[in-house]
């Protein structure tokens, strides 16, 4: 939050500054917040790991012996993403939408999840979240979780 506050700052200085783009969001980041929600998730019966070359993450179902491959997403205020032929592969495909809150340092998390995306997108393609649903049965399937801040997500408490 501290960066997003310096560019802003740098923003409101210079207008020059404008033109300086706010940091991206480190996978180690997003992927460890999905292992951590996802019994919240995916149920109490998954836990989740990294998943080395497999995939960002692997959820496991002990109970019934199940794997899945996910890819994680994250975005911020503009909610902008590639998908590449790797995350059309995947079992799910999880997107956390931090919205403003690295600029504003508040505000909710929603989470969303889209299993068999190669199923709804054909190709590797850029987004951003209202392409995203409007793409044919995606908004039908697709499983939306909204949290109030960090500590809510982790312990799996929607707002």
């Amino acid at each position: 939050m501290g960066v997003f506050r310096a560019v802003r700052g740098l923003r409101e200085g210079n207008p020059v500054a404008r033109f300086i783009k706010f940091p991206s969001l480190p996978s180690i980041f997003s992927e460890s917040i999905v292992i951590a929600a996802t019994p919240a998730l995916f149920g109490t019966d998954w836990a989740g790991r990294y998943g080395g070359r497999a995939a960002d993450v692997i959820i496991e179902d002990n109970t019934h012996g199940r794997a899945l491959r996910v890819e994680v997403k994250a975005t911020g205020q503009h909610a902008f993403q590639e998908i590449k032929q790797k995350d059309l592969l995947a079992d799910a495909l999880v997107w956390v939408r931090f919205g403003r809150r690295y600029e504003l340092g508040a505000g909710p998390i929603e989470v969303v999840i889209l299993e068999s995306p190669g199923k709804h997108i054909k190709n590797p393609c850029r987004l951003d979240t209202r392409r995203f649903e409007a793409i044919p049965g995606v908004a039908r399937d697709l499983k939306v979780f909204r949290f109030d801040n960090l500590e809510a997500t982790l312990a799996g408490q929607e707002g």
